[in-house]
C-alpha cells in the first residue's frame, strides 16, 4: 500500500481546536474519454477556522505571489477541469472559482447541489487511520469516500464535505477521477492568501462562455486590439499567427471533454 506522510493523531488533536492546518490531496484523473492515460496532480486544502479552500500546487504559489507583489504566475489555455473552490462552513455556500483563459478574467458558480450523503456499515484502515464508507452522486457521477471520525472535521477535497468525519479517499464509479489524501500538517499563519474575486454566473453562461471561447479563442485580443507575441528559446519576442494557436486550443478542448461536473460539460462541434 502506498505510503502515506500523515501526522500523528495525537499532535493533530492538540491543534485541531485552531482549526489552521492544510491538507494535501493527491488527484489521479482521466481527461480524455477516449484515451487510457491519466494525470496526477497535488492540491491544497487549506482549513483557517470554518472557511477553506481547495486549490492545485499551481493557483495556491500564485496565489501567494498575488498577496505578495500583486502578480500571479498566469493563466492557462483551457477552461477544462478548473478546480478551485471556497467553502464556508458557517453559512455552508460552495464556490467554484473560474478563471478564463488568456486575459484571466475571474468567474464564480455557487454549487448549490445537495450533498446526500448515504453512509454505510463498510469500514477499513486507510494509513493507520479507522475510516468508513458513504456514497453519494454528484456532477452526473456515483461517488464512494472513506472518511475517518479520528479526524473530525467535516471537511474534504473539491466540493466534497459533511461528513462527520475528514475524507480521507473518494472516487468515482469508474475510478476517472480518484482524491488521495496523503499529507495533514498544521499551520502557523495563514495560508488562504489572497482568495479570487470575480463575476457570479450560471452554469448556463458558464457553458455558453466555454462555447464563445472555442469558436474563437482570441476573441478578447482582438477586441482589446491586444498585440499577442510569445518568447523563443532565446528569449526574442516573434509574433503568432492567431488562426494556427486556435485551431491547436479548439483540439485540446475537444479533446479534454471529461470535466470532473460531467452532467455540465459542453458538446463542442
Amino acid at each position: 500500500m502506498k505510503k502515506f506522510f500523515l501526522i500523528s493523531l495525537l499532535n493533530f488533536l492538540s491543534v485541531l481546536s485552531a482549526q489552521n492546518l492544510t491538507f494535501i490531496y493527491e488527484l489521479k484523473y482521466k481527461p480524455n474519454l477516449n484515451k487510457d492515460e491519466f494525470v496526477t496532480e497535488q492540491f491544497y486544502l487549506d482549513v483557517l477556522g470554518q472557511q477553506s479552500v481547495f486549490r492545485s500546487e499551481y493557483d495556491r504559489r500564485s496565489d501567494s505571489l498575488v498577496q505578495k507583489n500583486g502578480f500571479g504566475l498566469g493563466t492557462k489555455p483551457l477552461f477544462a477541469n478548473q478546480f478551485y473552490i471556497k467553502k464556508n462552513l458557517i453559512n455552508a455556500t460552495i464556490i467554484k472559482s473560474i478563471t478564463a483563459p488568456v486575459m484571466g478574467d475571474k468567474y464564480y458558480i455557487k454549487i448549490d447541489t445537495p450533498l446526500n450523503w448515504q453512509i454505510q456499515p463498510d469500514k477499513q484502515k486507510i494509513a493507520e487511520m479507522d475510516c468508513q464508507k458513504a456514497i453519494v452522486n454528484y456532477g452526473g457521477r456515483k461517488w464512494t469516500a472513506w472518511f475517518s471520525e479520528s479526524i473530525p472535521l467535516h471537511e474534504g477535497p473539491y466540493v466534497f464535505n459533511g461528513l462527520p468525519g475528514q475524507v480521507v479517499k473518494i472516487s468515482d464509479e469508474h475510478s476517472e477521477y480518484d482524491f488521495t489524501l496523503i499529507k495533514t500538517k498544521k499551520s502557523d499563519k495563514n495560508n488562504m492568501f489572497s482568495l479570487r474575486a470575480g463575476k457570479k454566473i450560471t452554469w448556463e453562461e458558464f457553458q455558453k462562455m466555454q462555447l464563445g471561447y472555442y469558436n474563437d479563442p482570441h476573441a478578447e485580443i482582438k477586441a482589446r486590439n491586444i498585440k499577442y507575441q510569445v518568447g523563443d528559446e532565446k528569449g526574442n519576442l516573434i509574433s503568432m499567427d492567431l488562426r494556427t494557436l486556435s485551431k491547436g486550443i479548439q483540439k485540446q478542448l475537444k479533446e479534454n471533454n471529461n470535466v470532473i461536473e460531467l452532467n455540465k460539460a459542453v458538446q463542442y462541434p
